[in-house]
C-alpha cells in the first residue's frame, strides 16, 4: 500500500489478525520486512512501514532529523485514524518511537523500544583514538584538496550504516547520530517496554539502562546471548515478553 504524507510517499503493509493496532518502525538500513515474522504471530492489526529513504518509500527531499521523521509518522497515524495504538521501534525506529511517545498523545497506549540510540555516552579509548585519527587525516586531506583520499578515509573509518548510505541518506545519518533525546525520554508517561541484547556492540547496554532510568513507567528486559537484533536473535523469548506486555498473554 502507498500513502502520500506531505511530499513523501510511504509504503506500508497491514496484517489483519485482530483489532488491536500496532505500528512497527524498523531500524536504519532495513525495511518493513524486519518485523514481519513478529507481526504474523500476533492477534493484532499490524502496520509495517518503510521509513522515508528505505524500502519502497520515497526519499526525503531535505536533510531530515529524527524529529522530522517523528512528525511524519505522527501525521501517518492521524491520517489513518489509528487509536489505542502500540508503537514499536527497533534502533533508529525506536528513537523515532521515543520522540513520538514523549508527546504522550491520547491515541498512544504503549511503546516498545528495542536497542535504540539517542543517548550520548562516554566512548571507549579505542573509539576515541579512532575518531581522533580520522579527524586528523580528514583535515590534512581536505586542506590539500585530496577528495578521493578523503572519501576513501570516510569509507574506511565510517560505520557500516555510513558505508551503505548514499546521497541525502548519508547526510541524514550524519545529522541524526549527533542527536541526544534524553530530555524527551524523561517526558514519556506511557507504559514502555525496553528490550536490549547484552552483546549489542552497535548500541551498548548502558544506553538501554539509561532509557530505563529516564522513562518513568518502563521495564527493561535484557537477553544475555543477543546482539543488536534481540527480537530476532531471541525470537521466542521476545514474542512471549511482547505478548505479555500488550495483553495477549495473561500476566497472572
Amino acid at each position: 500500500m502507498k500513502k502520500k504524507i506531505l511530499d513523501i510517499t510511504i509504503n506500508y503493509e497491514v496484517i489483519e489478525n485482530g483489532e488491536k493496532n500496532i505500528l512497527f518502525l524498523h531500524g536504519w538500513g532495513a525495511n518493513l520486512n524486519s518485523f514481519l515474522p513478529v507481526a504474523k504471530e500476533l492477534k493484532c492489526r499490524s502496520f509495517l512501514i518503510d521509513l522515508p529513504g528505505f524500502g519502497e518509500s520515497s526519499l526525503p527531499n531535505s536533510i531530515y532529523s529524527s524529529y522530522d521523521y517523528a512528525n511524519l509518522i505522527e501525521r501517518f497515524i492521524k491520517d489513518l485514524n489509528l487509536d489505542n495504538l502500540i508503537l514499536v521501534g527497533h534502533s533508529f525506529g525506536g528513537k523515532i518511537a521515543s520522540i513520538i511517545a514523549s508527546k504522550n498523545p491520547s491515541w498512544l497506549e504503549k511503546v516498545v523500544i528495542i536497542s535504540s540510540p539517542g543517548i550520548k555516552t562516554k566512548k571507549k579509548f579505542k573509539t576515541r583514538l579512532k575518531i581522533f585519527t580520522y579527524k586528523l587525516l580528514a583535515k590534512f586531506f581536505y586542506t590539500f584538496g585530496l577528495k578521493k583520499s578523503l572519501e576513501k578515509l570516510r569509507n574506511k573509518f565510517g560505520s557500516q550504516d555510513y558505508k551503505t548510505s548514499k546521497g541525502i541518506m548519508r547526510e541524514i545519518l550524519k545529522n541524526v547520530i549527533s542527536e541526544d533525546i534524553s530530555k524527551e525520554l524523561k517526558k514519556i508517561k506511557k507504559d514502555a517496554l525496553i528490550i536490549w541484547g547484552k552483546k549489542d556492540d552497535a548500541v551498548p547496554l548502558k544506553v538501554g539502562i539509561k532509557f530505563n532510568q529516564y522513562i518513568e513507567n518502563s521495564k527493561l528486559i535484557v537477553y544475555e546471548n543477543a546482539g543488536h537484533f534481540p527480537f530476532l536473535e531471541n525470537f521466542d523469548s521476545f514474542l512471549y515478553d511482547f505478548k505479555k506486555f500488550i495483553g495477549e498473554i495473561n500476566n497472572g
